[in-house]
């Protein structure tokens, strides 16, 4: 197999390998938390684009964009606009959005065989 064709299969494996979420009891209502879906995999524009805003120290921006670029409803939907920025730097509390983020930046998928020790 060609590497190119390798690496981008692996890359759509990931993307078509179903949506993690992250539960947030603060952000829902009294009795069900806010659960905000992502893919597995972010691409390398998608990566160099946060990194830029780490390295111009702006750390809660590049929170703020990875939570509007990944975050998805569960039907894959984007759950939010690029006019939500101004809101969430504004209005949100932002060590539950460091947290949030942090959970989906870190977020391993479990092998369905790992767990049945196959």
């Amino acid at each position: 197999m060609n590497p190119i064709d390798a690496i981008i299969g692996h890359y759509k494996n990931q993307l078509a390998g179903g949506l993690g979420f992250v539960d947030v009891p603060e952000w829902g209502s009294d009795d069900q938390p806010l659960r905000i879906y992502f893919k597995g995999a972010t691409n390398p524009h998608t990566q160099e684009k946060l990194a830029k805003l780490f390295n111009e120290s702006k750390p809660i921006e590049a929170a703020v964009e990875a939570l509007i670029i990944r975050a998805l409803f569960e039907d894959g939907s984007k759950m939010f606009k690029p006019g939500h920025r101004t809101q969430l730097m504004r209005e949100c509390d932002v060590d539950v959005l460091i947290r949030v983020v942090g959970e989906i930046n870190n977020y391993q998928s479990v092998d369905q065989d790992e767990v049945l020790g196959n």
